[in-house]
């Protein structure tokens, strides 16, 4: 379970991951990343971008960004080629959220988080129109005091604005702040903002790829996440 050594003072804030975390990791990602490509390749600026598989439709979408403006594009072309990649990317989720289930011992879990007196943010790259869907389907919305959702932009986690726009609005403090996730922007982002990270391997991430992305702790489920929060609040987390 441990990965390194740093504990919080108290644990008070919960932010929880979504697909991968507490619902089956659904999203078809490199069909998506395919058609955005294919998208691409029909403009020459595609030419000058080493973009493969292995980048995110939100990575495209920022180096396209950059590399317009470097070559004085009207800003109408970016807007274009931003909302075609949007569009892919809320039509692959939202064909994720209508199949996708929970994972084993969710709820369960978030009852007993709430029992904790602990504070639950729900951190997703997803579109609202998504996550509603899925929350609503799966029934766990009840439980999250805030849904930080990817919103009308594009710059999601790991990007740096994302967790702190996720901790702003939840007001918590980062040494009391717990950031939980299946993949390794999972926890860039709880690095970013210096909170405790915990890697769940039930989706995206390997165990290995989580202990080289330095988590705090990696657990097998988020069943595990009460025993480990109760460990923390009692200075034993390393035990």
């Amino acid at each position: 379970m441990p990965a390194t050594s740093k504990a919080p003072a108290s644990p008070r804030v919960v932010i929880l991951d979504l697909d991968g975390t507490l619902v089956k990791f659904c999203i078809d990602y490199l069909g998506a990343r395919r058609e955005a490509l294919k998208f691409l390749r029909k403009y020459s600026f595609m030419r000058d971008l080493k973009l493969t598989l292995g980048d995110s439709i939100f990575t495209m979408d920022r180096e396209t960004k950059k590399i317009l403006g470097r070559n004085g594009a009207s800003g109408v072309l970016y807007k274009k080629v931003h909302n075609r990649l949007m569009a892919i990317v809320e039509r692959y989720e939202m064909q994720a959220a209508r199949r996708t289930r929970l994972l084993p011992s969710v709820k369960e879990t978030l009852e007993e988080l709430k029992r904790m007196d602990l504070r639950l943010i729900l951190f997703t790259a997803d579109g609202d129109k998504a996550v509603n869907v899925t929350l609503k389907r799966v029934g766990i919305k009840e439980f999250f005091e805030l849904l930080v959702c990817r919103g009308p932009y594009s710059e999601v986690k790991p990007h740096r604005d994302h967790i702190t726009s996720a901790i702003s609005r939840a007001a918590s403090k980062p040494e009391e702040t717990i950031v939980v996730g299946d993949s390794v922007g999972d926890i860039l982002s709880g690095k970013y903002v210096n909170a405790t990270t915990v890697g769940v391997v039930t989706g995206l991430g390997t165990r290995q790829q989580l202990a080289e992305a330095e988590a705090d702790y990696i657990i097998d489920s988020v069943a595990e996440l009460p025993l480990l929060i109760r460990r923390l609040r009692r200075g034993k987390g390393r035990q």
